[in-house]
């Protein structure tokens, strides 16, 4: 048993709850609807939560129809459907298609509706799946997926077919730089039916993803990516930020040392003849920089076997400013005596006519803070939240040179050097400068803000 759960979770494989496959199937429940397709159909649970919903009985059955590459979860699809319309298996033979369905040959049902819950399997980063479960018809390009050629492939059904598609997908196709490509080639055939449903880390068990359930229609305009909400308690606040301007695009980086596969061999507690200071994420707290808690060893070069990326040294101490990865919003310090530092750690490059202290107040203030959760989805996922450099390039800013307002940027400089982070008057002085920055946006104090603030 337990080898059968790891086989499916290596093939990204989660069964869809009951619940959550009855919502899905909701907006198809009349029995005059669309005929349905599931192209990833598994044990069927999506099928039987819409003949569930029609009403259940032979005629219905007949007008649900499944593609599934692994023949005994197809089987025992082939079985459940069967019981639950009291119907002889092989009456439904022909409805459940053992194929691979990003297979070109393989054919679609003509004129059906989908409803969907795709593998989640990403072939890039460092929770990658073999290769062997790639698909073998290339994507759109961007961060290749298995969801990635589903989602692609059941956009261009939407289009040709005219019909609407309801699917589960990770929350982070919708937002991530990465899947950009995916999404501009999905905007050329469908777009986004009402509004996106987040369903959290809870969706599935043993998954910490964020789930999202979308509806496409046919018809070019695409899918939601990053921004504030429509609505919501905290709509009108980020819609006022919005008005802002950003800081420079190209201020933010991903510089720090990609260990690869060879992290082991490069990152120890203890230096060694051939090492150097490293920092790591767990280093950084709001305006405080600690001491390098690694040494990086930098005498193995990489290869075949051994693949990582180390920069000269002067390349990781041109950034002034650090930012952590793994948060729920930045935390950012100044990166004083420079050293290397591991990929944990995002970075901010000098920003014409502002100086560091500036931002980093800016970018650990509660205006960035309150963007940030309420912009990103990787942000609000209880497990591994994230800062992404493409969630940073969206950071509105008050000034964006100190030009704009001398006494402004001077004050925020000062206030943000004389903080000592492990003296006793930190959170007081630190609210101060949150309360200066606040109002730079014209918002209240602190004490006087509501829910994300």
């Amino acid at each position: 048993m337990a080898g059968a759960r790891e086989r499916r979770g290596r093939a990204g494989v989660v069964e869809t709850p009951p619940e959550l496959a009855r919502r899905l199937a909701e907006p198809f429940a009349s029995p005059a609807g669309p005929e349905l397709l599931d192209p990833a159909c598994g044990e069927g649970a999506l099928l039987l939560a819409a003949l569930e919903l029609r009403g259940g009985g032979p005629g219905e059955a007949r007008r649900l129809f499944g593609i599934e590459i692994d023949p005994e979860r197809r089987r025992r699809a082939l079985e459940r459907l069967a019981r639950a319309a009291l119907l002889p298996p092989e009456e439904l033979e022909p409805n459940l298609l053992l194929a691979d369905a990003l297979a070109p040959a393989t054919p679609w049902r003509p004129g059906a509706a989908v409803l969907a819950n795709p593998p989640w399997l990403s072939f890039s980063g460092r929770q990658a799946g073999p290769r062997s479960l790639a698909p073998r018809q290339p994507g759109p390009g961007g961060w290749p997926s298995l969801q990635g050629a589903f989602l692609a492939r059941i956009a261009e059904h939407c289009a040709r077919e005219g019909r609407r598609a309801r699917l589960l997908l990770p929350g982070s196709m919708l937002e991530l730089e990465r899947y950009a490509p995916l999404r501009r080639r999905v905007a050329e055939l469908a777009h986004l039916e009402g509004e996106v449903l987040e369903l959290g880390e809870a969706a599935f068990p043993g998954v910490v993803e964020p789930a999202v359930l979308i509806e496409l229609a046919p018809g070019p305009g695409g899918l939601a990516g990053s921004g504030p909400p429509l609505a919501g308690p905290d709509a009108e606040l980020l819609r006022r930020l919005q008005r802002f301007p950003r800081l420079p695009e190209r201020s933010f980086a991903d510089p720090g040392v990609h260990t690869g596969n060879a992290g082991k061999e490069l990152v120890g507690a203890a230096a060694r003849p051939g090492s150097a200071p490293l920092r790591r994420g767990a280093d950084l707290a709001a305006f405080d920089l600690g001491a390098p808690s690694r040494h990086l060893r930098l005498d193995l070069a990489p290869g075949p076997e051994l693949r990582f990326r180390i920069r000269d040294l002067e390349h990781y101490r041109s950034f002034p400013v650090l930012l952590r990865q793994t948060a729920d919003r930045p935390i950012a310090a100044l990166h004083t005596q420079p050293t290397y530092f591991r990929n944990s750690l995002l970075a901010a490059r000098d920003v014409e006519g502002l100086a560091p202290e500036f931002v980093v107040a800016l970018l650990n203030s509660s205006v960035a803070a309150a963007w940030h959760r309420g912009c990103f989805r990787d942000a609000r996922q209880r497990s591994f939240p994230q800062v992404k450099v493409s969630h940073l390039r969206s950071q509105p800013t008050p000034l964006l040179r100190r030009a704009d307002d001398p006494r402004l940027h001077d004050e925020v400089v000062a206030r943000c050097r004389a903080l000592d982070p492990r003296g006793a008057r930190f959170d007081v002085e630190r609210g101060q400068l949150d309360d200066l920055l606040r109002a730079a946006f014209g918002l209240g104090a602190a004490a006087e803000a509501g829910s994300v603030l």
